[in-house]
């Protein structure tokens, strides 16, 4: 029992350390230098080649995608979109709904029911199935992924250890049903989490779907779709009540830096 706990635990940490890259980057405030590096700074010198979008950012270089990124996330309060999630042979799928500063709430249709959900004062992992609900305090001082990746702090974390470039060609390129940016990035030094990933950010600078490989060599995709922004999301769905019959688990995700003190 305690072995399918922990288990299923680490999966559902490994999916709230990928989704909330959505965050990061949809609601960012760029504090990081341009990348310098030539590889990271692809540009064509034909104007013609920009892009255009509704926040009037001409992209040329990597540096613009950033910027239109981060210039969408003066316009945004809150958003909802479906979620795909493949982990491996794991296939999860739900849906996503977020307010800043640090609300969130996923809740899953595969696996059925299973949920997690965040005040920005404390995190819940609901697994009907165990009856077990694992809670963990979000303090300032939480350093890991996990847990900073919403914040201030982890978004500028993200910009200054990933170096971004195109992942071919600048230009929008054909994804799903839309057009979209393809951007790569990589580890400035490495550490623990994603050695390196891709992402397709649209050309209004939403992120459309991340992959990487997990540090167990597994490949990890997620995929948004049907993004609403600015939909009034109400304060009440993060309020998490936990069931009578359910087993709590206690501050169990314990930061990397810590563990290493």
């Amino acid at each position: 029992m305690i072995t399918k706990i922990l288990k299923t635990l680490l999966i559902f940490c490994i999916l709230f350390s990928v989704i909330l890259f959505l965050p990061v980057f949809l609601f960012s405030q760029d504090k990081s230098n341009t990348d310098e590096n030539t590889n990271q700074n692809i540009s064509t010198t034909n104007d013609d080649n920009a892009e255009a979008n509704s926040l009037n950012i001409k992209i040329v270089s990597v540096n613009d995608v950033k910027k239109l990124m981060s210039e969408k996330f003066k316009t945004i309060s809150d958003y909802t979109a479906n979620f795909e999630w493949i982990n491996g042979d794991a296939h999860y799928k739900g849906k996503i709904e977020y307010k800043k500063p640090d609300k969130i709430l996923l809740e899953f249709e595969e696996p059925k029911d299973q949920k997690i959900v965040s005040d920005g004062k404390i995190l819940y992992i609901y697994l009907p199935s165990l009856k077990v609900v694992v809670t963990q305090t979000l303090s300032e001082g939480t350093e890991s992924e996990i847990l900073t990746t919403q914040s201030e702090k982890g978004l500028y974390k993200l910009f200054n250890e990933y170096a971004f470039s195109f992942y071919d060609k600048s230009t929008l390129q054909k994804f799903n049903d839309t057009m979209a940016y393809h951007l790569k990035l990589f580890q400035k030094q490495p550490k623990v989490g994603f050695k390196k990933m891709d992402i397709w950010v649209s050309k209004e600078g939403l992120i459309l779907q991340s992959n990487g490989v997990s540090p167990n060599g597994l490949n990890v995709s997620l995929t948004f779709s049907n993004i609403k922004l600015n939909t009034e999301v109400p304060d009440y769905i993060f309020d998490f009540e936990i069931p009578a019959d359910a087993q709590v688990i206690r501050n169990i995700i314990v930061p990397f830096s810590e563990k290493q003190r």
